[in-house]
């Protein structure tokens, strides 16, 4: 069971990023697959970088990245989950790599990966999980242990103040490092089709309790005629969806699920809204709301402290899991075209702003990680990972 084995010396250090979503994934398909895909992005002109996923496929090439999938997924959402985290430590054991870039998994977020390899692990939390288990399931347990294992990484990547501060206290010993997602910013944007009809969108997973979906359908039911249709986007583990379904059948005619969107189709619906409505019980960053901000969207979110980036310039804050004060944002900005334009023009603005701060972030706390001595070492016409005859990836695991 080896990723890339050496035969012959390696020209670059080779880098491997571990998440359990994938674009693909039937389960969890959110946003961290894109986080990953930016980061792995980011690295590929400098380093060998390798993303290790769960998928029924072996080996993937795409964009100079060699995909390789641990084949979990036959456990269900929940089940693949646990596979996953018996299965990385096992993988970590026997791979060759310099640094290992883990992206935090539920239940209790760690991997355990510091616990089996001497060699550097950055621990990304993309999610914290166990405040959301301890609530779900009333107990302390899953925080206890968290702070436990996230004592054993030497440096941690958080997405917001919030959760940094929240790992300084679980582990002063670790290396913290504040690094806010980014994206891909539209260089200009149509004018919006008057004739179209506006609407409230949902952007996201769908996992009823987490992402706060009961509360959204319950606001826009209270919000009534005076608030825009609702279109919901996404989609989740099967049990999930037919919860959402039945919520559905519950709710006004003008609430609508496409299901899952990606490429133009999401620019397009993203474009098309008149503001992205974020209704979740626990967030870490919410790349959604950067994704529609960028498309000069404004946010409606509850007042959740990891979603304090958001500045109020660019949307509208409510009170945590106020349904009557989430109906009458709804209803608010829906009746003012003039509000949501200003807003939308901030939310831009900031997008633009933010991605262009945290571009190379991740290259440079690598180089850091690895060595800057070591990494200007490197011969710097290294051409991307290309199949280097790849060494076979087919046999390289």
């Amino acid at each position: 069971m080896r990723i890339g084995p050496r035969r012959g010396p390696r020209t670059r250090p080779r880098i491997i990023l571990s998440i359990f979503d994938h674009e693909q994934n039937p389960y969890y398909a959110g946003g961290g697959p894109a986080v990953v895909k930016r980061i792995a992005a980011e690295l590929t002109p400098q380093y060998e970088v390798i993303v290790v996923t769960a998928g029924s496929r072996r080996t993937e090439f795409r964009e100079g990245i060699c995909y390789r999938f641990l084949p979990v997924l036959w456990g269900g959402p929940r089940g693949g989950q646990l596979l996953w985290a018996l299965v990385l430590p096992l993988v970590a054991v026997f791979c060759d790599f310099d640094l290992w870039v883990e992206s935090f998994t539920p239940p209790v977020s760690s991997n355990c990966l510091p616990l089996v390899t001497r060699k550097p692990v950055l621990g990304v939390a993309q999610a914290l999980s166990a405040r959301a288990m301890a609530k779900r399931y009333g107990t302390k347990l899953p925080v206890l242990l968290e702070r436990r294992l996230l004592s054993t990484y030497r440096d941690i990547v958080v997405l917001n103040e919030f959760d940094q501060a929240e790992v300084r206290t679980s582990t002063p010993k670790t290396a913290v490092h504040l690094i806010r997602n980014s994206v891909a910013v539209p260089e200009s944007l149509p004018s919006r089709n008057s004739a179209t009809q506006p609407y409230g969108l949902f952007l996201g997973r769908i996992e009823i309790y987490q992402k706060g979906i009961d509360l959204l359908l319950a606001a826009h039911r209270e919000a009534g005629a005076a608030a825009l249709p609702l279109v919901i986007a996404g989609s989740g583990a099967s049990s999930e969806n037919r919860t959402l379904e039945r919520l559905i059948a519950q709710a006004p005619t003008d609430v609508r699920w496409v299901g899952r969107v990606a490429g133009a189709e999401k620019d397009s619906l993203v474009r098309g809204a008149a503001y992205l409505v974020v209704t979740s019980r626990e967030e870490s960053f919410c790349l959604a709301a950067l994704e529609a901000m960028s498309f000069a969207v404004p946010v409606i979110h509850f007042d959740l402290p990891q979603l304090s980036w958001i500045p109020d310039e660019c949307g509208v804050r409510v009170r945590c899991f106020d349904i009557p004060a989430l109906a009458g944002s709804l209803r608010d900005l829906s009746a003012n075209t003039e509000a949501r334009e200003r807003l939308g023009s901030n939310a831009r603005d900031f997008a633009v702003e933010t991605s262009r701060t945290n571009q190379g972030a991740y290259r440079r706390l690598v180089e850091e990680l690895l060595g800057a001595e070591r990494v200007r070492a490197i011969r710097p016409g290294a051409d991307p990972i290309r199949p280097r005859k790849m060494t076979d990836p087919e046999r390289e695991f």
